[in-house]
């Protein structure tokens, strides 16, 4: 008589488990346009995860990270997970500079860059790093939305105060030569005559010799962050350009702070702010007529 009944247990148990099992899987697509299709409707940033099968750590957030109850449940609600086999797909790898492994890649639905970083990562660390991405998707959306009409007077004296006169724009680094600051660590000004714009910024090369090794590679030489301060865009999302007086180089990459504070915070833990890169754009950084 009992035999029945331990059978119908033992059959919900296993049922429930596989259910579960089923509603885990969903929270990754292996499709990054269904993903983005989702994240459209949902309004959620997307979260590509890069690795492969030979990738220690990454077989290491599998079993570990993934898994557990707090990934799962950011995952349903802050963003939308994908996972890339780079061996599968190699073209993904290449379309978004994906070089190290595992990577993780948010993207907004319009596949904007919002943030990366390389590395293996906690439960914690893996669930702070999808909230900051979502509260950034939320600031950017929310500093897109029509500002409040001010009067002609006001908005003229904050046109004056934050924004360059049209047709002026500002030379990097104080108009020093990226090139041979990366060569000798020495300052020196570059000129006009050779000027070369990358990234919507402009920089002035010492010589003709300078502006054809810049243009080999022109990441090798400008500064990180597109010149702002890395610790004020980790920490607050504002990108504040930073100031050549407070400058450091940290693996072969120029950083600019604006401050002698920030410079020392960077160099106590430069993995903090390194290894989870805020992907900025130009448009984005403040300006201030100084």
């Amino acid at each position: 008589m009992h035999l029945p009944s331990a059978r119908l247990f033992a059959l919900t148990v296993v049922t429930l488990h596989f259910a579960q099992a089923a509603s885990a899987q969903t929270l990754w697509y292996s499709d990054l346009n269904a993903a983005r299709k989702v994240a459209m409707e949902t309004n959620r940033p997307i979260l590509c995860h890069f690795g492969a099968e030979w990738c220690g750590p990454c077989q290491l957030m599998e079993r570990e990270v993934f898994p557990t109850q707090q990934v799962r449940e950011k995952l349903g609600s802050s963003v939308v997970g994908v996972k890339i086999d780079v061996n599968q797909r190699p073209e993904l790898a290449r379309r978004f500079g994906v070089h190290q492994f595992p990577m993780d890649l948010f993207l907004e639905p319009n596949g904007t860059q919002l943030l990366r970083t390389t590395g293996f990562k906690s439960t914690s660390e893996y669930v702070a790093l999808m909230m900051r991405a979502n509260t950034r998707y939320s600031d950017l959306l929310a500093q897109r939305q029509p500002k409040p009409s001010t009067s002609p007077e006001i908005a003229a004296d904050q046109s004056e105060s934050t924004i360059r006169p049209a047709g002026q724009q500002s030379v990097m680094l104080d108009g020093y030569c990226p090139v041979t600051l990366w060569k000798t660590r020495r300052w020196e000004k570059g000129n006009s005559r050779w000027q070369v714009e990358f990234k919507g910024q402009v920089f002035h090369m010492a010589s003709e010799q300078e502006r054809d090794d810049f243009r080999l590679t022109p990441d090798r030489y400008t500064p990180q962050f597109l010149g702002c301060d890395p610790v004020i865009a980790w920490e607050t999302d504002r990108a504040v350009p930073g100031d050549t007086r407070f400058g450091a180089f940290y693996d072969e990459q120029l950083y600019l702070f604006s401050s002698d504070d920030n410079r020392k915070r960077f160099k106590s833990e430069p993995d903090r702010y390194v290894q989870a890169e805020v992907v900025l754009s130009v448009d984005q950084i403040e300006r201030v007529i100084k």
